[in-house]
């Protein structure tokens, strides 16, 4: 709860009118789903904020070619054949549905407003479902301005949203509120418009085509749009050479009586992890028609997290 305290000035910054333009831009943390794993029992309450190093690997350029040589034996799409080989590029099919059936990841989130911008922790955990757009999702954030007064102590602004299998819910430093109709668009498209949508697009029942090649900032990729059976599309580039997702494209609209808005992710400026045996990008940038909205950078990642599917129903903090 804020203080009664607290400054006017940040009272008015954080009135519920602009929760909902915040979430917009927070619930497309793409998020999609990426996490790490930790040792169970190698975990301790009181570990260190930085997730420990993994010794597991994923395969290597040679290994990826030999891969490719393997597909073109397979009665394959050309665009199918190039995800198929992404998949095994970031752990194979079946290592990414047993380690990521529930994941737990956190980090810190930067958020431009027109108020400035906004820093603080940022939280997701997810559970899978059969398909992409079923997933239990749950993001917990803790902002600031980040051009607040050090001078003066001001309570983190807290702010709950998530999916419970069949609607969006919210809340606002521990208050439930209803989002608006945009906010929940939002919120839902990371579920079928990350990178993990276009790895399971055999399961969702996707359909891929091979725009065709195509250089990105000077690296060679081959440019794909998804199909889910909603009629979602997004436009995936990934690397010819390492077979790495670096860009989403995709447009939401959110107001009939609007134009649709462009939304681009970014995971190529970023270092890739390996963790259980999956590939990992730790930071991804955002951008909305053309304009930076949020980045967020993960710390601490865990993949076959013990998740208590209450948390995706309620606020409850554990």
């Amino acid at each position: 709860m804020l203080s009664l305290h607290t400054p006017s000035r940040i009272l008015i910054n954080f009135r519920l009118a602009m929760l909902a333009s915040l979430l917009i831009l927070l619930c497309l943390a793409p998020a999609l789903f990426i996490v790490a794993a930790q040792d169970k029992e190698k975990k301790k309450p009181d570990q260190s904020s930085t997730t420990p190093k993994d010794p597991g690997k994923v395969p290597d350029e040679k290994e990826l070619a030999k891969t490719k040589q393997n597909t073109t034996e397979a009665k394959l799409s050309p665009a199918e054949s190039i995800v198929e080989i992404a998949i095994i590029a970031y752990g194979t099919r079946k290592q990414l549905d047993t380690a990521r059936a529930a994941i737990h990841e956190e980090g810190t989130i930067r958020l431009a407003t027109d108020q400035g911008d906004l820093t603080g922790n940022y939280s997701l955990r997810a559970m899978r479902r059969d398909k992409t757009w079923q997933d239990l999702l749950r993001v917990d954030l803790e902002l600031a301005p980040a051009d607040a007064d050090r001078s003066q102590r001001t309570t983190p602004i807290k702010y709950v949203i998530g999916f419970n299998g069949a609607s969006v819910w919210s809340a606002q430093n521990n208050q439930y509120v209803t989002p608006r109709p945009d906010a929940e668009i939002a919120f839902r498209a990371q579920l079928t418009h990350e990178y993990m949508a276009l790895l399971r697009y055999k399961e969702d029942g996707s359909k891929l085509e091979l725009v065709g090649p195509e250089k990105v900032v000077g690296v060679d990729t081959n440019a794909i749009d998804m199909t889910n059976p909603n009629g979602e599309k997004t436009r995936f580039w990934v690397s010819t050479k390492t077979y790495r997702v670096l860009h989403a494209e995709y447009l939401l609209k959110m107001r009939e009586d609007q134009p649709p808005v462009k939304y681009h992710i970014s995971y190529a400026y970023t270092p890739f992890r390996v963790v259980q045996n999956t590939l990992v990008p730790s930071r991804r940038t955002m951008t909305q028609d053309g304009k930076f909205v949020q980045e967020i950078t993960l710390n601490n990642i865990l993949y076959s997290a013990k998740l208590d599917p209450e948390i995706f129903q309620h606020l409850q903090e554990q």
